[in-house]
């Protein structure tokens, strides 16, 4: 048969995993992986356009599936590319990894609600005060220092311009008319370019905020004696635009001051719901510190923005009622300073032991049960972030304290301790962000892996008005419509375009070739997960033999470790579509992956014969599923990338997948 046959003896789907690869890049790379070496490769090249959403066809919207067709030894391959890179929101460049950090500390929240979705009164606490805590952190918090941000840039230019034009009565509400429409009108525009909930949430509250300002400002000019606002001034309350960037900032310490006070509430429910029998403890561990991980890296983040702005500013024009603004606001750096070096300490002395492990682990000492460290969340990590967050938050709140009951944070040991640290954070601020800078492009591995487990379990709570709509994020039929459930939109485009795919070739072919599935990383999850879907009950009568391949798979190694009540054990029940469907199933991974190793198949029997001994060991009927013939094959270190040309890899291919005498293996009618 010819490699443009249309009716090949096998078709290969191939999923891709993380990273942002181009359309047809994965399929490309592993077509020639697989060419032998003494025969050239004989190929023809197409592309289909598949429709998204089939069933609507007045809804035109379409996604490149890239087709290789070739002939392999003595039969004939169709391979085609499930492709989801435009999906998963990564972006290149190094802005790209600047706009996937901000998706990940926005999208934390999601990771954070599904892990806390367990049964108890604690874990429904800490679900509702973790959403709190983000909504709180994405709202006003962020609204307010943008709302400052404007104010102070407001400032800086009329005191280069006009010095000392900002104490004016009416140039004061000059210039805060001119930023509460700046405000506005960024507010009305981002909105308008955004989908995302979260970042709409955030323009809501630049509104709020800048209400607030504006009534203030109209309060005190209609209704406070002038005198009294601009005869005599006191240390505390300064004129004109000054006095009410001191309001905002005293406003964004009470903000943070509630967000203490949430953490903690969190940390006294995190406590109760792991007292709770049967919970998932490793899920409800992720539901406490992710939040309180991002409340952390904004904490660290916002105050070194604003010294580094205070600095700058001290340098281009002197403000110093300006400057005295953050010296007097409570040392939120100093403690985010101190916390931040014991938890990088943390984390370097785990990825140092996981380099000098990766150096010498091999496939036996694997075998015989020795593994790398667990570089994501490792335990030790969960302990650190959990010790720094008490401690961090139980410094915040005394020292609030101590400020609202007329003392000062200066009179106390503590309290100068932090202001030390401030005085350290201020002097490695550039250093510190420019060591920042130069890994961000290092790191860009760990962001497309988190990115890529934020965007698994992104969600939306539909409405009627969603289903309605069905719009580009939605496809929710009215089978499947729940009001108020759960809907993961971004997996669910994901594992609708591999449903996709297989249903043009059940409808394009007059044959019954061979499916092999073959995917990698985050895309071993997605295509699981769509032979698990009801919905594909046709396969085995469109397919001869159903094959899964899968590599560095965090389904065990992250998912069922993580997320137990979310993903059981492979021998569940909930499986069972899965199990029926698939009669094969090929698990390679490096023995330092630190994504995915290998996948727990629990007690299903590993060959053929043990499968034959167990249904005549019970009952007729009593065995329900298909059991599927599962195996793990380890190779060597070499990380979590680059498994499609790996030549250890692809020789475990043709061993088991693409071996001539798979062709005589069919399913039993």
């Amino acid at each position: 048969m010819s490699a443009g046959a249309t009716n090949p003896d096998r078709l290969v789907v191939v999923v891709h995993g993380v990273g942002d690869p181009q359309p047809g890049e994965t399929l490309s790379l592993f077509t020639r992986s697989l060419a032998e070496d003494e025969r050239p490769l004989h190929e023809s090249q197409l592309t289909l356009w598949l429709n998204e959403k089939p069933d609507r066809p007045e809804q035109v919207k379409t996604f490149p599936a890239h087709v290789r067709k070739l002939q392999l030894k003595n039969e004939s391959v169709e391979l085609v590319e499930g492709f989801w890179g435009d999906l998963s929101q990564v972006q290149r460049g190094f802005l790209g990894i600047i706009f996937g950090l901000f998706q990940i500390l926005f999208g934390l929240r999601y990771v954070a609600y599904v892990a806390a979705d367990q049964p108890g009164v604690g874990a429904f606490w800490l679900k509702r005060l973790g959403l709190i805590s983000s909504r709180i952190l994405h709202g006003p918090v962020m609204a307010v220092t943008f709302y400052l941000a404007v104010l102070s840039f407001a400032v800086v230019v009329t005191q280069v311009m006009w010095p000392e034009s900002y104490t004016g009565i009416v140039w004061t509400q000059v210039v805060l008319a001119a930023c509460a429409a700046v405000a506005i009108f960024a507010a009305q525009t981002g909105a308008k370019v955004t989908r995302s909930r979260v970042v709409q949430r955030f323009w809501f509250w630049v509104c709020i905020t800048t209400a607030f300002v504006t009534g203030l400002m109209l309060i005190k000019f209609l209704f406070v004696d002038t005198r009294e606002l601009y005869g005599q001034y006191t240390n505390a309350v300064h004129p004109g635009l000054i006095w009410y960037c001191r309001v905002l900032v005293v406003l964004l310490g009470l903000l943070w001051f509630v967000e203490t006070l949430v953490v903690i509430a969190m940390a006294v429910c995190w406590l109760i719901a792991r007292m709770q029998p049967g919970v998932n403890r490793r899920a409800l561990n992720l539901a406490f510190l992710l939040p309180a991980l991002a409340v952390g890296i904004w904490g660290q983040a916002l105050p070194m923005l604003w010294v580094a702005a205070r600095e700058g500013i001290g340098k281009t024009v002197k403000l110093d009622k300006f400057q005295a603004i953050f010296d007097e606001a409570i040392p939120m750096l100093g403690i985010q300073f101190v916390m931040f070096i014991a938890i990088s300490i943390v984390a370097m002395f785990i990825v140092i032991r996981y380099l000098q492990q990766r150096s010498v682990i091999t496939a036996e000492a694997f075998a015989a049960g020795e593994r790398v460290p667990r570089l994501i969340v490792h335990p030790v990590q969960q302990l650190a972030l959990a010790v720094c967050t008490l401690i961090g938050v139980s410094l915040v709140m005394s020292i609030s304290i101590v400020e609202n009951m007329g003392g000062s944070w200066h009179d106390f040991a503590m309290g100068r301790l932090m202001a030390e640290s401030n005085k350290y954070a201020v002097a490695v601020i550039v250093p510190l962000g420019g060591t920042i800078l130069f890994l961000l492009p290092r790191m860009r591995g760990v962001f497309d892996i988190v990115l890529d487990v934020v965007n698994h379990f992104y969600f939306r709570a539909t409405n009627l008005k969603d289903w309605l709509d069905d719009d580009d994020e939605f496809d929710i039929r009215e089978t499947t419509f729940e009001s108020g459930a759960l809907f993961f939109s971004r997996r669910e485009q994901i594992i609708g375009r591999v449903k996709r795919i297989l249903t043009h070739y059940r409808d394009e072919f007059s044959h019954r070739p061979e499916l092999v599935l073959v995917s990698h990383s985050q895309g071993t999850v997605d295509v699981a997960e769509a032979l698990n879907d009801p919905e594909l009950e046709w396969l085995g009568n469109s397919f001869a033999k159903v094959s899964l391949v899968t590599m560095g798979s965090p389904i065990t190694h992250l998912y069922q470790h993580y997320f137990g009540h979310l993903y059981p054990p492979l021998s569940d029940r909930f499986w069972k579509p899965l199990h029926q469907r698939l009669d094969r199933w090929v698990n390679i991974f490096r023995i330092d992956d630190y994504v995915g190793l290998d996948i727990d198949f629990g007690h299903l029997p590993a060959n053929e014969a043990d499968r034959d001994a167990m249904q005549q060991n019970h009952a007729p009927g009593q065995i329900e599923r298909h059991f599927t013939h599962c195996s793990n094959h380890p190779v060597g270190p070499r990380g979590h990338s680059r498994y499609w040309s790996d030549a250890e890899v692809l020789q475990i291919l043709r061993e088991q997948i693409f071996a001539p005498q798979s062709d005589s293996r069919t399913r039993a009618a």
